[in-house]
C-alpha cells in the first residue's frame, strides 16, 4: 500500500475538445510547484482525474500547501493505494485504515450503519 492523492479540477472539465491541453498543463504545473517539495512525485492523468503518486518519505501538509497554490485546482484528496485488487488485501487496507482513523473503536457486528454513524459522529 502507497499514499497519493487525488486532485479535482474545476471549469477545465467543461472545456471542449482541446480539454487534453488544459489537463496537460495543470499537470505540468503541478510537477513544479512539487519540485521543490521534500520526496519523489509522479502526476498523472487517468479517465478524466489527476493522481498523485508520492515515492519515499514526503510531508503531507507541505504536498496539500504546495497544490493549494496551482490554480485550476478545488480539490485535493490524499487516498491510500492498494496496489494487490483481491477482496483480503482490500478488506485489510480499509481494516488497517480505520483502525488508524478511530485508535479505539470498536463496534459490535449487530449495529446499523445508522447507529455507528451516530458513534463515530
Amino acid at each position: 500500500m502507497y499514499q497519493a492523492f487525488l486532485v479535482k479540477y474545476a471549469e477545465i472539465g467543461i472545456k471542449g475538445k482541446n480539454r487534453y491541453k488544459f489537463e496537460n498543463a495543470l499537470c505540468t504545473q503541478m510537477e513544479r510547484t512539487l519540485k521543490p517539495v521534500d520526496g519523489e512525485f509522479h502526476v498523472q492523468r487517468q479517465q478524466g482525474r489527476i493522481f498523485v503518486e508520492a515515492k519515499g518519505d514526503f510531508d503531507e501538509e507541505d504536498v496539500i500547501e504546495a497544490l493549494r497554490h496551482v490554480f485550476g485546482i478545488s480539490g485535493i484528496c490524499p487516498v491510500n493505494v492498494i496496489e494487490d485488487k483481491t477482496w483480503e488485501s482490500v478488506a485489510k487496507g480499509v481494516g488497517d485504515f480505520v483502525e488508524q482513523q478511530y485508535d479505539s473503536l470498536i463496534l459490535p457486528l449487530r449495529w446499523s450503519p445508522r447507529e455507528v454513524i451516530s458513534i463515530i459522529r
